[in-house]
């Protein structure tokens, strides 16, 4: 059930990243936490945009491989331990990435068109 919901959290990563594509303007710029020491950066639109899911699937796919991993080595039952972390650390980055687009869209100036 955590992998059901997580890949739908991956979806709403997708989803949120086009609304931003969509309602920023081409010289937003999006804030990214980048570590300890990465207070304060902040990337492009276009690379801002892209981070937030290529993050989400990096974490599906790694949380992923170590569960089915650990299922198979360790367990020989039924082979399914609930994985909560998961959907937790998914929905925590589809929290950062809709403050993100906010602030991005805070940030940006006001067009005389709009």
């Amino acid at each position: 059930m955590s992998f059901v919901i997580s890949g739908l959290l991956v979806g709403v990563m997708i989803g949120i990243s086009l609304y931003g594509s969509r309602i920023l303007p081409p010289d937003a710029r999006i804030p990214l936490h980048l570590g300890p020491a990465g207070y304060g950066s902040f990337a492009s639109k276009t690379t801002g945009l892209i981070v937030f899911p290529v993050t989400g699937v990096a974490i599906l796919a790694l949380l992923t491989a170590v569960s089915a991993h650990a299922i198979k080595a360790n367990h020989g039952g039924a082979g399914t331990v609930p994985l909560i972390i998961l959907p937790i650390a998914l929905a925590v980055i589809v929290a950062v990435q809709w403050g993100a687009i906010a602030v991005a869209r805070r940030n940006t100036t006001a067009r005389p068109d709009q």
